[in-house]
């Protein structure tokens, strides 16, 4: 039930956080491999990564705070 909730919430935030949590904690890339695929610096693959978490939290709802 847990996952089927991780995977219907990922599909509501926004790809450029999807594809970024996907990279990270499906992918297990370190952040500068992100960095190279996404060509972006290292300081924002962390911010993005951080953004894209709260995000998902957001859409799980209260139950996973």
């Amino acid at each position: 039930e847990f996952v089927d909730r991780i995977a219907k919430s990922m599909e509501k935030i926004s790809a450029k956080h999807r594809e970024i949590l996907v990279l990270r904690n499906i992918k297990n890339l370190s952040y500068e491999e992100i960095a190279v695929i996404l060509k972006i610096s290292v300081g924002t693959v962390k911010s993005r990564i951080a953004r894209a978490r709260e995000s998902l939290r957001s859409k799980l709802g209260d139950d996973f705070k």
